[in-house]
């Protein structure tokens, strides 16, 4: 993992835990709102564009850390 994948990992997950403390704390309903989300999947759209953040990051890291070990198992063969 790169610092930068690191880096963009952190502020998604910062920025998802701050838009469901803010849609919990800040709106009337918000933690049953919470507890629905939680309960069956639905969310709001700032929540929403939260997670697909969090995902985009996280398939970064793996697509990252899973070429990484592919053009090290190339150059392992072509040692040998």
């Amino acid at each position: 993992m790169t610092a930068q994948e690191a880096e963009n990992l952190r502020k998604a997950i910062e920025a998802l835990i701050n838009v469901k403390l803010h849609d919990a704390l800040a709106k009337p309903g918000g933690l049953d709102r919470l507890t629905a989300h939680r309960a069956t999947g639905v969310a709001s759209y700032d929540i929403r564009n939260a997670e697909r953040r969090l995902d985009l990051a996280l398939a970064a890291v793996i697509t990252g850390g899973s070429r990484a070990n592919a053009d090290s198992e190339k150059e392992t063969l072509a040692v040998h």
